[in-house]
């Protein structure tokens, strides 16, 4: 039987980073709290929006230890990324994350060399069977080159151990077929938070969306609302993110969300390195925009 941990609304954090690009670990203890104090359900540490793949295997575990250190005092369950280039890579790291504390982990498909989806199913077995720690599938096409075939995601749900997928298509058609092919208690998680009203209606239970860096209160006030029946204001604060949506298209992911999460006070830091600050324009369009959320 599954354990069930993924429910309401679990953010893919930043990685806070100094202007050398450095790990900024008293930031990353800081956004952890805001996100904590806004209600949220998990957290997701190393995913895209928290650059991940551009850390050593050394940085990741001290960025998971060091949010597991402050989520564990909340009895916050946090499923950090844990995907690498090859199968052995990957369980390393979800095995390092599984003894951080890591109550599961996110797992990208492999990038550059893009398996066949034979092989793309034989890799995600043999992370669950040897990490022996929950993981969840992560299809995000805009960056590893493809989509994990919904067949794939189909069998891949009858492992014990792989008990979701973080869906990052914007594809509701298949987003859909996941939910109506899967078993009821495997978990599909929405990726947009544009999107989490549209897919807790169709069934959906969770998400783990960008935006809720930025408004983790607002994405919650989404979550309760449905639960309690209130459609009326499920919509009118979804339509808040919808508006947050031009914000995380700015320069190279994840700046627009680091500038806005900096306007706010936030010690969100830098991106590291292929990166490019953002023209005047720009940063003036995502000040109007957190102004009109009263975000500032």
């Amino acid at each position: 039987m599954r354990i069930n941990y993924f429910e309401g609304v679990i953010p893919p954090m930043v990685t806070p980073l100094t202007k050398d690009g450095d790990v900024d670990l008293e930031g990353l203890v800081e956004v952890t709290h805001f996100l904590i104090d806004g209600g949220v359900h998990g957290l997701f540490p190393l995913g895209t929006i928290g650059e991940g793949p551009k850390f050593s295997r050394e940085e990741r575990r001290k960025i998971i230890e060091t949010v597991v250190g402050e989520a564990d005092k909340k009895g916050i369950p946090v499923i950090p990324g844990a995907g690498g280039i090859t199968t052995r890579d990957t369980i390393t790291y979800t095995k390092d994350a599984k003894d951080a504390g890591a109550t599961a982990a996110v797992i990208h498909p492999p990038w550059y060399f893009h398996p066949t989806p034979e092989a793309l199913l034989n890799h995600y077995r043999r992370v669950a069977d040897e990490a022996d720690l929950p993981i969840i599938l992560y299809n995000i096409p805009s960056f590893a080159g493809y989509e994990i075939p919904a067949e794939v995601v189909v069998k891949a749900s009858q492992n014990r151990n792989i008990v979701g997928i973080k869906d990052s298509s914007a594809n509701m058609l298949y987003y859909q077929q996941l939910i109506a092919s899967c078993p009821k208690e495997f978990n599909v998680i929405q990726g947009y938070g544009s999107l989490f009203l549209p897919s807790l209606s169709l069934g959906g239970k969770a998400t783990m969306a960008g935006e809720a860096n930025v408004a983790p209160k607002i994405m919650v006030g989404i979550y309760e609302s449905f639960i309690k029946g209130d459609l009326e204001e499920a919509r009118r604060l979804h339509y808040k993110i919808v508006s947050l949506l031009p914000v995380f298209g700015y320069g190279t992911f994840p700046v627009g969300v680091k500038v806005a999460m900096n306007m706010m006070g936030l010690r969100a830091g830098y991106v590291r390195e292929p990166s490019a600050e953002l023209d005047d324009q720009k940063v003036a369009m995502i000040r109007q925009v957190l102004k009109d959320l009263g975000l500032i």
